[in-house]
């Protein structure tokens, strides 16, 4: 794994302490912290633009946070692939600042804080960052087209997820239903779209999977040795060696955080926002599932939260094409994805349920899948723990089955 610089925290930021002249603190990705000889601190965000280097203030701490100042950076960023001088934009629009589609969304957020679920505001917040604040986020709400909005739900829809674009396409539109009222903009653009023709279902597609023992076999002896047999980065060889054991969805392996694997209680626990049914999972450890991520630790633990950092940042996950191309390259290709493992899992552990007392439900449990029966999960509101013991003993089983 290439050098990765180690991200800021809020703790390390708030204990710096002031010396005999100004230094700065790298949050990586030309993003830094500069502390003055006075106590001053504020982010600095470094560029170059038209080869020449520049370099511009973000905002004062604590009234710009770290995570605000991490925004700004990726809005920066998207300035700069435009070939627009970040400097100069700002100068020209800071009259408008104030009615920029991110201004008036957080407003609106504060507003509804008292009105929500503290997990609906945290999760809400999340999609507007991670979605329409990147593309939208600095243009004045006034300026904002259709097609602006089209694009965010294509963009989203071209990463395969379908779940959320409705549910971002209601929150703009509430969003232009604020600003109307307090007189920000004049009409609502999103209310006068047709939304089903917008948002489209995901397409149901077989996930290639192998499922037969000797294939499964020679898969686990090609994992192995995939690090040796090509020059890839150590995120990528443990998250391939680690797939198979815990059978997790792509989207929750490559975004495993050290904060979700309980090491005394040997589990990894998944809060209910990253979760696809959006509730809490818990998943057993095998003892050869522990044993990749006690490997996995001297490299990622203390450089990122996240077990599996990108090679090139470790602020983000692998993207959600690497172990694909991995499988690729060992000559999985059609025959083998990241998602297979879950069906590999699956197939595998119903076909030996009878002789080792597998039940259905726990099979399902394991795979996070929701209650099939409707009625029934209505009033099965059983903690988080449910089947923990059966999930152990097949979790178990199934690092020895395949090792």
């Amino acid at each position: 794994m290439s050098r990765i610089t180690t991200p800021l925290s809020d703790t390390e930021i708030r204990k710096s302490k002031i010396k005999d002249k100004t230094y700065k603190l790298s949050d990586g990705q030309s993003l830094y912290l500069v502390v003055k000889d006075n106590g001053t601190k504020f982010f600095r965000y470094d560029y170059t633009f038209q080869n020449k280097r520049k370099s511009m203030s973000f905002g004062i701490y604590p009234d710009l946070s770290l995570k605000e100042a991490r925004i700004k950076r990726e809005e920066t960023k998207k300035l700069l692939l435009q070939g627009i001088d970040p400097i100069e934009y700002k100068n020209n629009n800071i009259s408008t600042l104030s009615s920029t589609f991110q201004v008036i969304t957080k407003n609106w957020l504060t507003k509804m804080q008292s009105e929500w679920e503290p997990i609906t505001h945290r999760k809400t917040t999340t999609r507007l960052e991670q979605h329409a604040y990147p593309l939208i986020g600095h243009i004045n709400i006034k300026d904002i087209t259709r097609l602006d909005i089209l694009k965010i739900i294509d963009h989203m829809q071209k990463q395969n997820i379908f779940d959320s674009t409705s549910r971002i396409l209601n929150c703009i539109e509430r969003i232009y239903k604020y600003a109307v009222t307090y007189g920000l903009v004049e009409h609502n653009i999103i209310g006068e779209m047709d939304k089903r023709n917008v948002l489209r279902r995901k397409d149901v597609v077989h996930v290639p999977a192998l499922t037969q023992e000797d294939d499964i076999r020679e898969l686990m002896k090609d994992i192995q040795s995939y690090g040796q047999a090509y020059n890839a980065d150590i995120s990528t060889i443990y998250a391939l060696r680690l797939a198979p054991f815990v059978f997790l969805r792509p989207f929750n392996l490559r975004n495993l955080e050290w904060s979700e694997i309980n090491f005394d209680e040997e589990l990894i626990e998944i809060p209910a926002e990253k979760m696809k049914m959006h509730e809490d999972f818990i998943l057993p450890l095998s003892k050869q599932a522990l044993e990749i991520i006690n490997q996995i630790k001297p490299y990622s633990l203390g450089r990122s939260k996240l077990v599996f950092p990108s090679p090139t940042s470790n602020l983000k996950p692998l993207s959600e094409n690497t172990l694909n191309h991995a499988l690729m390259k060992l000559g999985y290709k059609n025959t083998m994805t990241s998602h297979g493992f879950r069906s590999m899992f699956s197939t595998t552990a119903n076909r030996h349920k009878i002789k080792q007392s597998f039940d259905s439900d726990v099979i399902e449990a394991c795979l996070a899948h929701a209650e099939k029966n409707k009625v029934r999960a209505a009033y099965d509101r059983t903690d988080v723990m449910k089947y923990f013991e059966e999930k152990k003993k097949l979790v178990q089983w199934w690092g020895e089955w395949l090792t």
